[in-house]
């Protein structure tokens, strides 16, 4: 029996308002788009901060810690991408080697061109309607648009001037910051001593942190440091108590703890099952 959707591919279009809860962490397996149909919301990738608008787009890698939080101006519409490498890698025959797995390896965000927009558009929707209708056909249509839009996201950034994405510079200094955790997981970080770092009141830096980036300090300092932690389970050898030192943990057990409560199993079990991960 021929498939119809690939399991390893999904499309959604979502209307989000003031009443969306976005969900406490949001890494996962597979490579997403992001694309910003109207209106305006804030997405942290990684450790940095965007504003989105009508035409925006994004390319979150696999393992990539993201959130998209409501701007309090009106509704915005969002098309989300889900699919695995293996669904594209084919591309490198045309583009040359590594050429899909590098640019699928760090997080990149866009703004397309007006002029462009309603063709990104009718890719999406073919891609929509063949999720939402499918016939025995729809695996091959879904592969050949999918491999289309990616092609010309990697054109648009290759060809098209001034259509990388600025980082907000309203929240410049939580910018800061959660570039400066990201950075230094690995050692001890306090909210009072980040704070005294930064000039700011722990208060302050508290609620503005949780606002500009939907994380809690403490929150997103555990993910950025159970993500390194995922990358030494699955690339070394090293011992689980090794890897929760290397990684900012002072107890093996707190870091086993935050592990199954992030990535719903044990660091041991996710290192066994690699490639379910």
């Amino acid at each position: 029996m021929l498939k119809t959707v690939p399991k390893e591919f999904n499309i959604q279009r979502i209307k989000r308002d003031k009443s969306f809860k976005p969900s406490s962490t949001h890494s996962h397996s597979f490579h997403e788009i992001f694309y910003l149909v109207s209106g305006e919301c804030k997405v942290f990738i990684d450790h940095n901060i965007y504003t989105f608008n009508k035409g925006d787009i994004a390319i979150v890698p696999a393992g990539t810690l993201h959130k998209t939080d409501y701007t309090g101006k009106g509704i915005h519409e969002r098309i989300i991408i889900s699919f695995t490498l293996e669904q594209v890698h084919w591309l490198n025959g045309y583009t040359g080697e590594n050429t899909v797995e590098d640019f699928l390896s760090k997080s990149d965000v866009f703004s397309i061109p007006d002029r462009r927009r309603d063709y990104v558009e009718t890719v999406m929707n073919k891609l929509l309607f063949e999720k939402n209708n499918p016939d025995i056909l729809s695996s091959a249509f879904i592969s050949t648009s999918l491999s289309e839009l990616l092609l010309f996201i990697m054109r648009c950034k290759k060809f098209e001037d001034n259509v990388v994405k600025e980082i907000d510079t309203n929240n410049q200094i939580m910018q800061e910051i959660a570039t400066y955790i990201y950075n230094h997981y690995n050692e001890p970080l306090m909210l009072d001593d980040i704070a005294h770092k930064f000039n700011l009141s722990r208060s302050y830096l508290s609620k503005k942190f949780k606002a500009s980036t939907g994380f809690g300090f403490k929150e997103y300092m555990i993910n950025i440091r159970i993500k390194k932690a995922c990358e030494l389970l699955l690339g070394t050898n090293k011992t689980i108590t090794e890897i929760a030192f290397e990684c900012g943990f002072n107890d093996s057990n707190y870091f086993g703890d935050a592990f199954r409560r992030i990535k719903g199993v044990s660091p041991h079990k996710y290192r066994k099952n690699a490639e379910t991960f």
